[in-house]
């Protein structure tokens, strides 16, 4: 599943592939790829549908801000179970 990633840079959203220090870039890939991953097998129990448009920002300090689409509350509960 594919996660865009994009990083706060001197105070501007910044997609990881834009990004010119290939160190950072490659631990962001591999943050998105890592989530992809988890998500990629969870489903809503009660639509059977997957989580779409998964977005990853990652502020100045660090932390990481999840968000995706969903079709409904259980499946936000079963990302919640997977994400930890």
């Amino acid at each position: 599943m594919k996660v865009a990633v994009t990083l706060s840079v001197r105070g501007k959203d910044v997609s990881a592939d834009d990004l010119p220090d290939k160190t950072v870039k490659a631990a962001l890939h591999k943050m998105g790829d890592d989530i992809g991953r988890k998500l990629a097998s969870v489903k809503c129990p009660e639509h059977d549908k997957p989580v779409s448009n998964v977005r990853l920002h990652v502020s100045a300090s660090g932390e990481g801000d999840l968000r995706y689409d969903s079709c409904c509350e259980a499946l936000g509960k079963a990302v919640q179970r997977v994400m930890g």
